[in-house]
C-alpha cells in the first residue's frame, strides 16, 4: 500500500508519504532537510511496518508558516487526517526534539521512540556552545543571503555533516540548497512549557538513542542528559559518522533500529 499527498490540517498543508502494512513508523526529519533525509529507511522499513514520512512545515513541498504554530499539533494533526493510532517515532535532530515533545503531549499514541542526535527543547546551554562561524552559516542559509551559497558548502564539510561518500553528499547538499527557512528567524514556533527538558521523567516508552561518534559537542552533552532523564533508554553509538547517520551509515542504522523496533 502506498499513499501520498497533501494533508490540510491545522491551516496547513503538509506534504506526506505513506507506505506498508501493520504497526506504524513515523519518520520526522532535520533542520535543513526534508522528507528525502530518510530515503534510505522508507522503503526498507516498509516490508514490515507502516511507514509515514513528512515534510515538517516550512521544509521541502510543505507550506510555509506565517502564524504561530506548532510542529507537536500538526503532528497530531497528520496521524488523525491518516487515520493512524499509535505510532512509533524516529527523529533526527529537529525531528528528535519534535518527537520527544509529541510524546510528552500525547503519550497514549506512542509506542516507542526512537532518536539520533536529538536536540531538546530547553536545554539553553546548546544555543551558547555552537560556533560563531557555525552560527553565522546557519543564518545566512535560512535567510538565504548573499552568502548562501558559500554557507552551504561550510555547512556540509563540516565534521558533523560531512558524508562518507559522494551519493550521500550530494543527497545532503540538495536538500540544503532547498532549503528556505526565513520564517524561522521570526520565532513564530509554539513550544511546549514546561519546555521537555524539565520534563523527560515522565516519559515511560522504550527508548533508543543513537549517537554518531563524530556529531557535534553539544548533542553529545544533550545525549547525557537524555541517558540521565529518561528511564528506560538504551543507547547505541555509530563510529565514524556525524549529525546524520541515517544517511551516512545507513545499513547499521537501520539494522540497529530495527533490532530495537521487533525487541519491542
Amino acid at each position: 500500500m502506498y499513499k501520498s499527498g497533501f494533508a490540510k490540517v491545522n491551516g496547513t498543508s503538509l506534504n506526506y508519504e505513506m507506505a506498508g502494512e501493520g504497526e506504524a513508523i513515523v519518520l520526522i526529519h532535520s533542520g535543513f532537510t526534508d522528507l528525502r533525509l530518510w530515503d534510505k529507511q522508507f522503503d526498507f522499513f516498509s516490508k514490515s511496518y507502516k511507514v509515514i514520512r513528512y515534510d515538517v512545515r516550512g521544509f521541502g513541498k510543505s507550506e510555509t508558516p506565517s502564524k504561530s504554530f506548532s510542529h507537536i499539533e500538526d503532528l497530531k494533526g497528520l496521524l488523525n487526517f491518516l487515520e493512524v493510532q499509535r505510532v512509533n517515532l524516529i527523529g533526527v535532530s529537529m525531528g528528535g526534539s519534535i518527537a520527544i515533545d509529541f510524546t510528552l503531549e500525547y503519550p497514549e499514541l506512542v509506542k516507542s521512540l526512537i532518536l539520533s542526535g536529538p536536540s531538546l527543547n530547553g536545554y539553553q546551554k546548546l544555543a551558547g556552545e555552537v560556533s560563531t562561524e557555525v552560527s553565522l552559516a546557519t543564518v545566512s542559509i535560512a535567510s538565504r543571503d548573499e552568502n548562501f551559497e558559500k554557507s552551504v558548502e561550510f555547512m556540509i564539510n563540516t565534521p558533523i555533516w560531512r558524508q562518507n561518500d559522494a551519493e550521500s553528499q550530494a543527497r545532503l547538499k540538495n536538500m540544503f540548497l532547498d532549503t528556505s527557512l526565513e520564517w524561522a528567524l521570526k520565532d513564530i514556533e509554539v513550544v511546549a512549557n514546561p519546555p521537555a527538558a524539565e520534563r523527560l521523567h515522565e516519559i515511560d516508552k522504550k527508548t533508543l538513542l543513537i549517537i554518531g561518534s563524530e556529531d557535534s559537542e553539544p548533542i553529545m552533552k544533550i545525549a547525557k542528559f537524555l541517558e540521565d532523564g529518561i528511564v528506560d533508554l538504551q543507547r547505541v553509538d555509530i563510529k565514524g559518522t556525524g549529525h546524520v547517520p541515517n544517511l551516512d551509515k545507513h545499513e547499521v542504522f537501520n539494522q540497529i533500529v530495527m533490532e530495537f523496533l521487533d525487541n519491542n
